[in-house]
């Protein structure tokens, strides 16, 4: 029986094509559910890829700030699938991710669309000191830095995930909550990696990119 992949993307038709190309691929080797804007049903011919598409209330040009709404549709599709594929703009994948223990890959066709505020480590380590040192402690073993945090995973630690991810996913509210209590002894989970989509000749690797094993 061949694994489904769930592919999570939302955006405009700019960032939705880039993974459905991605998609269409990987459907040579496993089944696919692709989740996105009820909006791009009509944008690829998804039957003919051979891709099962998912569509959400949610809007390709506004932010919703409804969250169940927006990724229930993931959520329900994610028990049947081992792997999940999202965009930038669908970071509830990766919770989604944790909450079924399965891994994950984040894929952007654009540079990071967001950068952290300058607050941003120092109210971190404020609220989660041990992870915070954890974090900055790690290194090349696979297991996720603060430079990944920094370069694109902070938006997971805001406040916008925390009730949904209590409520829905059953996890605690901040990711790797785990690794901050006291007398910790959970390891730092491994790196998601960030498939960037385009050639390194354009863009330099991020410095944290070359010490990875």
């Amino acid at each position: 029986v061949l694994m489904a992949v769930l592919f999570v993307a939302f955006g405009t038709t700019g960032d939705i094509l880039p993974l459905f190309h991605i998609a269409r691929r990987v459907r040579t080797r496993h089944r696919i559910v692709f989740v996105s804007h009820a909006a791009h049903a009509a944008t690829c011919d998804w039957a003919a890829a051979g891709i099962e598409f998912l569509g959400t209330p949610t809007r390709p040009d506004e932010r919703s700030t409804a969250i169940g709404s927006e990724y229930e549709a993931a959520v329900q599709a994610s028990a049947r699938c081992g792997f999940v594929v999202f965009n930038l703009f669908a970071l509830g994948a990766w919770h989604i991710a944790e909450a079924r223990g399965v891994a994950a890959v984040a894929a952007s066709p654009c540079l990071i669309p967001y950068t952290p505020p300058a607050a941003f480590e120092e109210a971190f380590r404020s609220e989660l000191p041990r992870l915070h040192a954890a974090l900055v402690a790690a290194k090349g073993d696979g297991a996720v830095r603060w430079a990944e945090v920094e370069h694109w995973m902070w938006p997971l630690w805001t406040e916008r995930w925390g009730s949904w991810r209590c409520e829905r996913l059953g996890l605690p509210a901040a990711p790797m909550a785990a690794c901050d209590e006291a007398n910790a002894t959970a390891a730092l989970p491994r790196a998601t990696p960030l498939l960037y989509g385009f050639s390194p000749a354009l863009l330099p690797p991020p410095p944290h990119y070359l010490t990875d094993p």
